[in-house]
């Protein structure tokens, strides 16, 4: 199996580095989508000094667009899309349950070292019985240090490295700040994201290739 390991500090080294591995390492492999696509199959992705921003070579990235796709992720915001549902919805209504109000209070109740405090976004009633649209992003888990540190791993089924991968962090460290970190007088540790399957589909290969040529990191 190819597998992808990166430990960077900031997140567009980090998509940098991913999209570089991704194209020189990726297997070519065909999609349930009649497309091919550059894969590796088990990703991690280690940021130490995670923060708001994106690469200059991210063309799917501007702010009008990152600040658009954050309101997916705002409470203000549930249920004023076109989507059958968002990420935000499945954390805090899909289950029954808002799952981040219950990660607020474990982490206000300072439960140092727990390993326990997640939140999970597959509905098997409903995910089990679909042959696609089931959420990419499964799953997130956070661990509090002693010097009130967070760190927060991040785990997706399938994720589009190149066109998703800076949108979709950014989105969530405004979640995590507004749900954890400020609530309960936090800051933010390391960020680790982690796929099973993450890729570059061939449409992008071209751009893909310009973007490695044109810049060295």
């Amino acid at each position: 199996m190819n597998m992808m390991s990166i430990t960077t500090l900031t997140l567009p080294e980090a998509w940098y580095k991913a999209v570089r591995h991704i194209m020189e390492f990726g297997n070519v492999v065909d999609t349930e989508y009649e497309i091919k696509a550059r894969q590796i199959l088990m990703g991690m992705i280690e940021i130490d000094k995670p923060n708001f921003g994106w690469h200059k070579g991210d063309t799917f990235c501007t702010k009008a667009r990152v600040d658009e796709y954050k309101k997916q992720f705002d409470r203000a915001y549930l249920h004023q899309h076109q989507f059958e549902y968002t990420y935000l919805e499945r954390l805090v209504e899909g289950h029954g349950i808002d799952q981040l109000a219950w990660i607020q209070e474990q982490l206000l109740k300072k439960r140092v070292g727990s390993k326990r405090i997640q939140a999970i976004t597959w509905i098997p009633q409903i995910d089990c019985g679909k042959d696609e649209d089931q959420p990419c992003f499964q799953r997130i888990w956070v661990y509090l240090h002693p010097n009130d540190r967070l760190d927060v791993h991040i785990m997706y089924r399938s994720w589009d490295v190149f066109q998703a991968y800076e949108a979709n962090i950014n989105a969530f460290l405004s979640l995590i700040k507004k749900e954890m970190l400020e609530p309960a007088g936090l800051k933010l540790g390391t960020l680790c994201t982690v796929g099973n399957s993450m890729h570059i589909y061939d449409y992008n290969w071209d751009e893909a290739q310009a973007l490695l040529t044109r810049y060295k990191k």
